[in-house]
C-alpha cells in the first residue's frame, strides 16, 4: 500500500519503518472481516473517547478496519460515550450494510466474534498493560495482579483455551497504535507460553532451522554454519531458536533467531530465559547498529565495542574477557 508523506511521518513517530510495514502487510492480507477487535472499558472511554476515535479513523485511512466490542453490564453506558460520533455504527453479524469509512460496534460476547470477525483482540484501559510485557496463562508469572487485572487475565486465559490462535493484549488508548505496529508493543501480551525443546543437535533435521536463520537475519547462511554448534534451544514449531557453541574461551551464543511472525509474541524472552536457566556464563556478539543491541545491553553484565561488533557477556570471569573479545573480533561472519 502506498502511504502519503503525512501518514508515513506519523507512523515513523510510532516505530521503525520495517516493523510497521511488516504489520501493515500482515493485517491487510488477513482473511478476516476486521483486522482487530478493540474492547475498551468504561473508564477509558470516559477519559479518552476522542483520542480513541482519532486512532480508529487513522486505521481506516490505512485500509485497516477495526471493530469495537462493547460487552458487560455497562455496555449501554460505553455506547453512550461513542454514539454521538458518526464514525461508529451499531452492527450485528453478518456485517451487512456496514459503510467502509465507519467502525462497526458489536454488543455480542467476544467468543461469538472470534475467529469469524477477527483474530486479534486488544483490551483497552486507562492504565494500559500490566507491569510485565508478557503474561503467560499456563506458566508462572512473577507479578501480583489487582482483582480487576486478575479478571482480565482469566478472560484472556479462557479465550486462548477456546480460541488458541487469537492474539490478545491489553494497552491504553494513547498507546494503541504503538501496541499494534511495533514488535515491542506498548502493553501486555497474553500467551499460553511456548514449549522450549533442546533436541540432540547432531541428529536434528536442520532444513527448518536453515529457513529460520535466513528469515530472521535476511541473509543466506554460509555452508558449515552448524559445524561447531553443540546445543540448541527451540520452540516446537521452530519459530525461534538459540544456537550455542563450546570454545576454549567459554560458551558462545552463536545465533539468536526469531521468525517474523513470532516477533512481538514473547518467544524471544522465553528462549532467553531458558538459556540463562541452563547456562550461568556465556558471551555473544552483535553488529554495531543492530536495533536489538539496546535489549542485549539490558541482559548483559557488560560489553566491549570493536570496529564492527559489540561483544556482550554474562556471568563470565573478568580474566577471560581479553580472550572472548579477541575470539569475537577474529571470527568470520556466518552469512554470505
Amino acid at each position: 500500500m502506498l502511504l502519503n508523506q503525512t501518514i508515513r511521518l506519523f507512523l515513523d513517530s510510532i516505530g521503525r519503518r520495517e516493523e510497521y510495514e511488516f504489520y501493515l502487510n500482515k493485517f491487510q492480507s488477513a482473511h478476516t472481516a476486521c483486522f482487530a477487535l478493540l474492547v475498551p472499558d468504561l473508564e477509558s472511554l470516559d477519559s479518552g473517547a476522542e483520542a480513541f476515535a482519532f486512532d480508529l479513523h487513522f486505521l481506516l485511512r490505512l485500509g485497516l478496519k477495526p471493530a469495537v466490542v462493547l460487552s458487560g453490564t455497562d455496555a449501554d453506558a460505553k455506547w453512550a460515550r461513542l454514539a454521538h460520533n458518526p464514525l461508529f455504527e451499531k452492527t450485528t453479524l453478518p456485517m451487512v450494510g456496514t459503510v467502509n469509512n465507519r467502525v462497526p460496534v458489536f454488543f455480542q460476547p467476544l467468543e461469538q466474534l472470534i475467529p469469524t470477525l477477527g483474530k486479534r483482540v486488544h483490551f483497552i484501559r486507562p492504565s494500559g498493560g500490566f507491569e510485565v510485557e508478557y503474561y503467560y496463562t499456563q506458566k508462572e508469572n512473577n507479578i501480583e495482579l489487582t482483582d480487576a487485572e486478575q479478571q482480565l487475565a482469566n478472560k484472556a486465559a479462557t479465550l486462548l483455551a477456546t480460541r488458541p490462535s487469537t492474539h490478545i493484549s491489553v494497552t491504553s488508548s494513547r498507546n494503541l497504535l504503538e501496541e499494534i505496529f511495533t514488535v515491542k508493543g506498548a502493553g501486555t501480551l497474553f500467551r499460553k507460553g511456548s514449549t522450549i525443546l533442546s533436541p540432540d543437535f547432531q541428529t536434528l533435521e536442520k532444513s527448518n532451522l536453515q529457513k529460520l536463520l535466513k528469515e530472521s537475519f535476511k541473509k543466506t547462511p554460509k555452508k558449515g554454519i552448524f559445524d561447531a554448534v553443540t546445543t540448541i534451544y527451540q520452540d516446537k514449531a521452530c519459530r525461534g531458536a538459540v544456537l550455542l557453541e563450546q570454545h576454549p574461551e567459554g560458551t558462545y551464543l552463536s545465533k539468536f533467531a526469531v521468525g517474523s511472525e513470532a516477533r512481538g509474541e514473547g518467544l524471544a524472552q522465553e528462549l532467553w530465559m531458558k538459556v540463562c536457566e541452563k547456562h550461568a556464563a556465556f558471551f555473544w556478539r552483535s553488529r554495531i547498529g543492530n536495533p536489538v543491541n539496546q535489549w542485549y545491553d539490558r541482559q548483559a553484565d557488560g560489553y566491549h565495542t570493536t570496529n564492527d561488533w559489540m561483544v556482550f557477556w554474562r556471568g563470565v570471569a573478568p580474566e577471560t574477557l581479553p580472550g572472548i573479545i579477541t575470539f569475537c573480533e577474529k571470527r568470520e561472519p556466518d552469512f554470505l
